[in-house]
C-alpha cells in the first residue's frame, strides 16, 4: 500500500466517520490512493473471548481488523471486499461474532458484547449494501431479520422483517407492504359467519333505505313540476302523503337497522374478545415474558375495536356507498344525459383530493394519537406512584413533564383540526363551485326553453348532486379503513395463532391427588435458545411430606427449579416426576390445582379482602375464609379494617402494608389445601414482629406437606430437612443445614458466613473501604479481612458526613474487623 493524504477520506454521502486517534496515523499510511472510509466499529473482545479493544474498518474496497494501538497483530484481518459474499453475527453465549463469508469459508472478524452492538449493526448494514451492489441481495436467515429489525428499532427505525423496507409510523408496527390484506379479511369474515342471517338483514334494510332516500329528489320534481305548475290541489295531496311516508318508513327502517347494526358489532366484538381472552389465558408464561402489558392490553381492546367497525358497518356501508352511486348515475342521465356529465364531472378530483386527505390525515391523526399516547403513559406511571412523588417532593417536576405532553398533544390535535377544516372547506367550495356551474348551465337551458329540462328536473338534479359527494368521498377512504381492519386483524390473529411453549398432550390425562414425591432427572432448561442453559442436568428426590431449602447467590435458578415444577416452561432436556408421573403427561389444571406458592411479592386484586382470599377456592364459604385467615394470622387485623372481610384492598393491595398482603396470600394457601407447597422468599422485607406472625403461620401451613422454600436469610431454613445449594445451574451440595455448616470449604458455609458477616456489620454504622463499587463474593472459602479493607463507606465521615453520616467514626467494619479482606470478597 502506498501512503496517502494525512487525512483518510470518507464517504461523501453519508455522516463523516470519526477516526480513533490511536488508527489515525496508521489508516493514513496503510489507504491507498482514492481508498475512503465506510465505517468504523469498535469490538471489546478478543479471539479466546478476553477484553481487548479492536476496530472493524470498512472501505469501499476492503475489510480490516486492527488491534487497539492501530498496529497489525495475530488477529489482524485484511480482505479485499469483492470477496465477501455475506457478513453474519452469530450468537456465541453472553457475546456475539461477526464473519464475513466468502464463495468458500467463513471468517471471523470481531467478537463484541452487546455494549457495542448498536455500532457494529451499522457497520455491518453498510458492508450489507455494498455486497449487494456488487453480489446482489444478501440471503438472510430469519434470526438475522429479526436481529436487524431489532437493531433498527433501538435506533427508532423500524424495519419489517420480511422486506426490509421502512415501516411508516402510522402502521402500528405493521409493513403495509407485506400486509395480506385480502386474505386477513377473508378469514375475519369467515369468522363471523356464524352471523350471516342478521348481517343479511341488515344488507337489505340498507337497500329498502338507499331505494326510499332516491325517491325523495323525484318526488320534488313532481311537486314543482307537476302540482304547482299545474294547480293540482289532488296531486298534491297525494305527494305530501308519499314524502311522509318515506320519511317515516325510512326512519323506522334506519332504527331497526341501528338496533340490529350496534348488536351484531358488540356480539362479534365479544365473542372475538372473549376467545382471544381464553387463548391468552392459554398461552405460556414465555409469551408474557417477550411481550409488554399494554401490546397485549391494546389488542384485547383496541383492536378488537377496529374489527368490529369494519364487521358492522365499514363493509356494509361499502355496498351502500357503491349502490347509491349506481343508482344516482342512472337516474341521473335517465332525466338529462348533458346534466348529467356535468355533474360528474369534478368526480375524479373529488375523489383525487379525497384520497389525498386520506393519506395525509391517516399520518397526522396517527401522530396524534402517539401524542395521547405518551400522556397516558405518563399517568399510568404516575399515578400508581403517587407515594414516591410526593416522598420526594417532585409534585412540581411532575406538573412540569405533564404540561409538556399535555401542550405536545395539544398542538398535535390543532394541526389536525388546521388540516381537516381546511379539507372540508375545500371540499365545500368545489361542491358550491359544482353546483353553482348545475345552476348556471341548467337555469339557462330553461330559460331558453329546452324541452328536456324543467324547473323540477333542475331541482331534482341538485337534489342528487348532494346525494353524490358524499358516497364518492366515503369509498375514497375505503382503503384506509381497509388498511386499519387488516392491521388489526392481524394484530389479533398474531396472538391467537401464537402458541403455547407448554403444550398438553394429545390426550392428557388428570392428575391423581398428589402424595407429594417429586423426582428431577437430569433437568436442562435456558429461556433462550441460544442462551447458556440456566440448569444443567439438575437431578434429586423428594420424599412426600420432606421439606426442601434452595438455596444458592442470585441467578443460581432456585426460581427457575421452581417454574418448572409448577411446568410453566419445560425443560429441553430431562423430566420432572410427581408421584412418578411425567408433568408433561397430565392437564396443567389439574397439576396446578394441587400446587399453592406463596411469593416474595404476593399479587392482590383489586376486589375484597375475601375475595383474594378465596380466589384459588372460588365457592369457599365465609366459615372456610374465616379459618383459613386465623390460620394465617391474618384475622386479627382483617377485623381492624373498616369493613372487615368486605375491605377493599385497592389496586395490587396498596390499601395494606406489605406483611399483612402477605399473611392474606398465605391465607389464599391454605384455604386452597395445596399437596406441594412453593415458599419464595415469603418472609422477606417486613419487619421482626410481623416475620414471627408469618412464620408462626408458615409452620402451620407446611405441615404434612411437600414444601420448597427459596430464602436468602438462611437462618430460616434451619427447619427443612434437606437443602439443595444451587451454583451457576448446577447442584453443588445436597444436605442438612449442621451438615452442610461442617464442610469448612463449602458452598453453603460460605455463603452463610458472608450473609452473618454482613448482618454484624450492618450493626456498626458503616461500610468499610474506599467507597468501592460492588461486591463479589470470593469463591475460595476465606472468611478473615474486612468488607472492602481498610477506611470506611464514606471514610471518617461516613455517607454524609460528620459525625451522624451514614457510616460516621470507623466506617462499615472498618479497620482490620471489616468483612472482604483477605480474599473475602470487595465492594
Amino acid at each position: 500500500m502506498s501512503v496517502v493524504e494525512p487525512k483518510p477520506e470518507v464517504a461523501p454521502d453519508d455522516a463523516p466517520v470519526t477516526v480513533p486517534e490511536d488508527l489515525r496515523e496508521h489508516l493514513a499510511a496503510d489507504l491507498e490512493p482514492g481508498e475512503r472510509i465506510e465505517a468504523i466499529a469498535e469490538a471489546d473482545l478478543d479471539s479466546a473471548g478476553m477484553f481487548q479493544t479492536s476496530w472493524l474498518v470498512v472501505t469501499d474496497r476492503r475489510l480490516a481488523v486492527f488491534s487497539s494501538n492501530g498496529k497489525p497483530s495475530a488477529r489482524l484481518v485484511d480482505m479485499p471486499l469483492h470477496e465477501v459474499h455475506a457478513v453474519h453475527r452469530r450468537e456465541q453465549g453472553g457475546h456475539s461474532l461477526l464473519e464475513a463469508h466468502t464463495a468458500d469459508r467463513a471468517i471471523p472478524l470481531v467478537r463484541f458484547t452487546g455494549f457495542h452492538g448498536d455500532a457494529i449493526g451499522n457497520a455491518m448494514k453498510r458492508i450489507r449494501e455494498m455486497i449487494e451492489a456488487e453480489h446482489g441481495p444478501a440471503d438472510l436467515s430469519a434470526n438475522e431479520r429479526h436481529w436487524m429489525h431489532m437493531h433498527n428499532r433501538s435506533r427508532g427505525v423500524a424495519l419489517c422483517p420480511k422486506c426490509q423496507r421502512p415501516i411508516p409510523p402510522w402502521s402500528s408496527g405493521v409493513c403495509p407492504m407485506c400486509l395480506d390484506k385480502g386474505g386477513l379479511l377473508l378469514r375475519l369474515l369467515l369468522r363471523a359467519k356464524r352471523y350471516w342471517l342478521p348481517a343479511t338483514g341488515g344488507i337489505i334494510l340498507m337497500l329498502f333505505i338507499t331505494a326510499l332516500d332516491m325517491v325523495q329528489p323525484y318526488l320534488q320534481k313532481v311537486m314543482i313540476d307537476d302540482v304547482i305548475r299545474n294547480r293540482d290541489g289532488q296531486l298534491l295531496l297525494w305527494v305530501i302523503s308519499a314524502l311522509a311516508l318515506t320519511q317515516v318508513v325510512s326512519a323506522g327502517l334506519g332504527a331497526t337497522r341501528g338496533f340490529l347494526m350496534t348488536w351484531l358489532g358488540e356480539r362479534i366484538t365479544f365473542d372475538l374478545r372473549t376467545e382471544l381472552y381464553e387463548h391468552l389465558q392459554r398461552l405460556s408464561l414465555s409469551y408474557y415474558d417477550r411481550k409488554e402489558t399494554g401490546w397485549i392490553m391494546d389488542r384485547v381492546t383496541s383492536d378488537t375495536a377496529n374489527l368490529q367497525d369494519f364487521l358492522s358497518e365499514g363493509f356494509q356501508e361499502f355496498l351502500r356507498d357503491a349502490v347509491t352511486l349506481l343508482m344516482i348515475g342512472v337516474i341521473l342521465f335517465s332525466m338529462n344525459a348533458r346534466l348529467a356529465f356535468l355533474t360528474l364531472l369534478p368526480s375524479p378530483l373529488l375523489a383525487f383530493l379525497s384520497w389525498r386527505f386520506m393519506m395525509r390525515s391517516h399520518r397526522l391523526f396517527h401522530w396524534v394519537f402517539r401524542k395521547r399516547s405518551r400522556l397516558s403513559m405518563l399517568l399510568s406511571n404516575v399515578i400508581p406512584g403517587v407515594r414516591v412523588v410526593k416522598a420526594f417532593a417532585q409534585e412540581d417536576r411532575e406538573v412540569d413533564q405533564f404540561y409538556g405532553r399535555s401542550r405536545e398533544y395539544m398542538t398535535a390535535s390543532v394541526s389536525a383540526a388546521r388540516v381537516f377544516i381546511t379539507f372540508s372547506r375545500t371540499i365545500g367550495i368545489l361542491t358550491s363551485l359544482g353546483s353553482l356551474v348545475i345552476w348556471g348551465y341548467g337555469g339557462k337551458l330553461v330559460v331558453d326553453g329546452d324541452p328536456t329540462i324543467t324547473v323540477g328536473t333542475l331541482v331534482a338534479f341538485m337534489s342528487y348532486l348532494f346525494r353524490f359527494y358524499g358516497p364518492l368521498q366515503s369509498l375514497t377512504r375505503l382503503s384506509q379503513r381497509m388498511q386499519r381492519a387488516a392491521t388489526a386483524a392481524q394484530r389479533v390473529f398474531e396472538v391467537m395463532d401464537s402458541q403455547p411453549d407448554v403444550p398438553e398432550t394429545a390426550k392428557p390425562r388428570e392428575m391423581p391427588d398428589i402424595r407429594g414425591r417429586v423426582e428431577f432427572r437430569d433437568a436442562t432448561f435456558g429461556y433462550e435458545p441460544t442462551a447458556p442453559p440456566v440448569l444443567h442436568n439438575v437431578s434429586f428426590d423428594v420424599a412426600p411430606g420432606e421439606m426442601i431449602g434452595l438455596v444458592g447467590p442470585s441467578g443460581a435458578g432456585k426460581s427457575t427449579t421452581i417454574n418448572l415444577l409448577c411446568r410453566f416452561y419445560d425443560p429441553q432436556d430431562g423430566a420432572i416426576l410427581i408421584d412418578g408421573i411425567d408433568i408433561r403427561e397430565v392437564t396443567l389444571r389439574s397439576l396446578r390445582a394441587q400446587i399453592g406458592v406463596v411469593l416474595q411479592e404476593p399479587f392482590l386484586f383489586y376486589g375484597t379482602i375475601a375475595e383474594n382470599i378465596a380466589y384459588g377456592k372460588p365457592g369457599a364459604s365465609m366459615d372456610e375464609i374465616i379459618v383459613a385467615a386465623h390460620a394465617a394470622n391474618a384475622h386479627e387485623f382483617i377485623m381492624y379494617q373498616p369493613e372487615a372481610y368486605d375491605t377493599i384492598v385497592g389496586e395490587r393491595g396498596g390499601r395494606l402494608s406489605g406483611g399483612e398482603r402477605q399473611r392474606i396470600s398465605i391465607a389464599r394457601a391454605i384455604l386452597k389445601n395445596p399437596r406441594i407447597l412453593i415458599l419464595d422468599e415469603a418472609t422477606s422485607s417486613v419487619d421482626t414482629e410481623t416475620e414471627m406472625q408469618i412464620r408462626q403461620a408458615l409452620d402451620r401451613l407446611v405441615q404434612g406437606r411437600t414444601t420448597f422454600a427459596i430464602a436468602h436469610r438462611f437462618s430460616t431454613l434451619r427447619n427443612a430437612n434437606r437443602l439443595i445449594v444451587l451454583e451457576r445451574g448446577r447442584i453443588a451440595e445436597v444436605g442438612t443445614h449442621e451438615e452442610l455448616m461442617a464442610k469448612e470449604n463449602g458452598v453453603f458455609r460460605r455463603l452463610t458466613d458472608m450473609q452473618q458477616q454482613m448482618n454484624e456489620l450492618a450493626g456498626l454504622g458503616g461500610v468499610s473501604g474506599d467507597a468501592p463499587r460492588r461486591f463479589e463474593p470470593s469463591r475460595g472459602g476465606d472468611r478473615g479481612g474486612g468488607f472492602g479493607g481498610g477506611g470506611g463507606f464514606g471514610g471518617g465521615g461516613g455517607f454524609g458526613g460528620g459525625r451522624g453520616g451514614f457510616g460516621g467514626g470507623g466506617g462499615f467494619g472498618g479497620g482490620r474487623g471489616g468483612f472482604g479482606g483477605g480474599g473475602g470478597g470487595r465492594w
